[in-house]
């Protein structure tokens, strides 16, 4: 595939695709859709799905092995393979409005996961780092769609996305303790027509953002500038990860939810999942490190 070219790498088509995922280990990428309770895995150019428990709304890894879900309305481990799903006990958390969205495990191994809005419109959604007790601590509220996580290469900056009104943020991490600093504002979407989704850190250091509604992803600088975007064939792109050999293919999740006829036969790629060169790597996702103990079987 020459540099930048755009291909569909599976035609399999999504509802709402979302949480790419490389397993290094497995040579596979993994997502979901976000609509229906389902989970896929591409590897060596074949599709499979196997269906889940709940609504999943993200995957990181477990350093276990497997994956970890993180549903709607909860956590838990599931295996593909076996189809095997475990649910995790989680308190804390106050779901009468709100559900979980898009997660990303630090160096340290504590998973980030946002909440977001039933409505899309209220500011009662906030950020977790969840440890290996598996107790939620609150690092941000006021937030209306928590989504897309990254950290950069030495693991003490983080970038989050509220994707209503649409900005990024960069937060100073302490990565011994989990504590953040205080958000500054890295991109501003107000006014753009289009709005930050999912995102990922290139080794270089460079925030990949997948814009909802933009009909690109785009790369921007550590200082928030934008280095370059690339246009793509649908307008919704949902999230986006590096993996392939030496993490240099760049594989992005799509929407089709809210497409009309006219509008899927215009995108045909709507729901699939897209992948490109981009002429840089990215880097491992880090695992979530958990003690969970006795933890009963459910689903």
């Amino acid at each position: 595939m020459a540099p930048g070219e755009i291909r569909v790498a599976s035609a399999v088509r999504a509802t709402v695709g979302e949480a790419p995922l490389w397993s290094t280990t497995e040579r596979a990428l993994y997502w979901i859709d976000g609509h229906r309770r389902v989970v896929f895995r591409l590897r060596d150019g074949v599709t499979e799905e196997r269906e889940l428990p709940f609504r999943p709304s993200c995957l990181v890894p477990d350093r276990q092995g497997g994956l970890v879900v993180g549903y709607k309305k909860g956590l838990g481990r599931f295996e593909f393979e076996s189809g095997r799903a475990e649910q995790w006990p989680l308190s804390g958390v106050d779901f009468s409005d709100v559900s979980f969205n898009d997660a990303a495990c630090d160096a340290a191994g504590r998973l980030w996961i946002g909440t977001r809005h039933a409505g899309g419109h209220a500011p009662v959604a906030a950020l977790y780092s969840i440890g290996p007790d598996l107790r939620p601590v609150c690092g941000r509220r006021g937030l209306v769609v928590s989504n897309g996580i990254a950290f950069s290469p030495d693991g003490r900056r983080m970038y989050h996305a509220d994707s209503r009104p649409g900005r990024v943020d960069a937060y100073d991490l302490d990565p011994a303790t989990g504590m953040l600093g205080a958000p500054q504002c890295l991109i501003d979407y107000t006014g753009n027509g289009f709005r930050p989704d999912g995102c990922t850190v290139d080794e270089e250091g460079f925030l990949w953002v997948a814009e909802i509604e933009g009909w690109r992803i785009a790369r921007y600088a550590p200082d928030g500038q934008l280095d370059r975007a690339i246009a793509l064939p649908v307008a919704k792109p949902s999230s986006l990860a590096f993996g392939g050999p030496g993490l240099r293919t760049l594989f992005v999740t799509t929407i089709s939810y809210g497409l009309d006829a006219a509008a899927l036969a215009a995108q045909p790629a709507a729901g699939c999942l897209l992948a490109l060169e981009p002429g840089v790597a990215g880097l491992p996702e880090h695992a979530f490190r958990a003690d969970l103990g006795n933890v009963s079987m459910g689903g």
